[in-house]
């Protein structure tokens, strides 16, 4: 183990013993204080559930959408005026609840959004199968059913870490017209398969349950995230509420892993479409992405200007993600509108921009 992942693990154990979940598997006496701790947060996560809840019910319609064994759980987010769907797909462990913010920062009245949890996770269930072609085969079938009740415009496909992972992999697969764009948040192939091997004592030092979800978001907030009301909407998606317990096994998915990200670099390059890669930070991109920024076969946008921002991204900076993202749709699929309203530009020429 290098000595960078012998510092993380160091301050994981650290920073769960100042939080008071060294011992979560230890069935609390009455007299235990975590049994205070859960008495003294209980309005909180109330109100952090009630909020959760709420938000859920004015953004979205919520529909859930049943192939073979299989049922997913989607949320469609409708424009007010006409115009392209922006498709997310979010990471390994976690939901749609992760572009929570997101979507309330989506300000152009019309991009709608859709959503979905892949299987086995949030409000989906399916067989224990998390190999990267029966998830895009899930997507392909979430898709379809999707057009086929909304018929939209036009899509375009945003996946953060495993999501895009599988929507690259998807348009490889099943090319057709109606995509017309490619985002990538905060994934890089070479990356991806290095972390993969770190992965492992992660999983370890994961708390397996929480005493109440206030301490779970304290845990991620010291950890895994910046942004506290972007958590706040994203984590209860993620637990058993009355347990307090993951809702996904990550080391259920060990198995698959090395599926995942492999063709990942290749897949997004060769996209014949328009193509945006976001990242959080300045990683190292590799060969292929290199070969690919230098021939100008896509765009890519790097937030490396903030501390408060890691792989989350669109859940740390939910307005930043939104307003790039908004720049890309608009220019793709309305140019005529993006030059007009994103760059306050009155073309004198007659016709269309193409």
């Amino acid at each position: 183990m290098s000595d960078l992942h012998k510092a993380l693990l160091s301050r994981v154990k650290k920073r769960e013993t100042e939080l008071g979940l060294s011992s979560l598997d230890e069935e609390p006496v009455s007299d235990d204080p975590k049994t205070k701790v859960k008495e003294d947060t209980s309005q909180i996560d109330e109100e952090i559930v009630e909020e959760y809840e709420q938000f859920k019910s004015d953004f979205f319609v919520n529909e859930d959408y049943t192939h073979g064994s299989s049922t997913f759980n989607t949320y469609f987010m409708k424009s007010k005026k006409p115009g392209p769907v922006l498709v997310c797909g979010h990471g390994a462990g976690s939901s749609s609840m992760t572009f929570a913010e997101l979507c309330r920062n989506i300000t152009d009245e019309t991009i709608s959004v859709f959503l979905y949890d892949m299987r086995g996770h949030g409000g989906s269930h399916g067989e224990l199968d998390f190999s990267l072609d029966t998830l895009v085969e899930d997507f392909h079938f979430v898709l379809e059913e999707f057009v086929s009740r909304h018929n939209p415009q036009g899509i375009f496909l945003l996946g953060h870490s495993l999501g895009g992972a599988i929507f690259a992999k998807y348009v490889h697969n099943h090319p057709q017209e109606l995509v017309k764009g490619l985002i990538l948040l905060d994934i890089v192939e070479e990356t991806a398969v290095t972390s993969l091997t770190v992965m492992p004592f992660f999983l370890e030092k994961l708390p397996k349950s929480f005493p109440s979800l206030s301490k779970a978001i304290d845990w991620h907030m010291n950890f895994l995230l910046f942004n506290e009301k972007s958590a706040r909407l994203s984590l209860p998606d993620i637990f058993n509420l009355n347990t307090m317990t993951w809702k996904t096994d990550l080391k259920q998915t060990e198995p698959y892993w090395n599926t995942w990200f492999n063709g990942l670099s290749n897949n997004f390059v060769n996209f014949p479409k328009a193509k945006l890669l976001i990242l959080a930070a300045h990683e190292t991109l590799d060969k292929e992405l290199i070969i690919g920024q230098m021939q100008g076969k896509y765009e890519l946008v790097v937030f490396n200007n903030s501390q408060k921002s890691g792989h989350f991204v669109h859940e740390d900076l939910p307005k930043h993600v939104a307003i790039r993202v908004e720049e890309f749709v608009c220019k793709v699929f309305a140019p005529e509108r993006y030059i007009k309203d994103h760059l306050g530009v009155t073309p004198r020429w007659g016709g269309k921009v193409t």
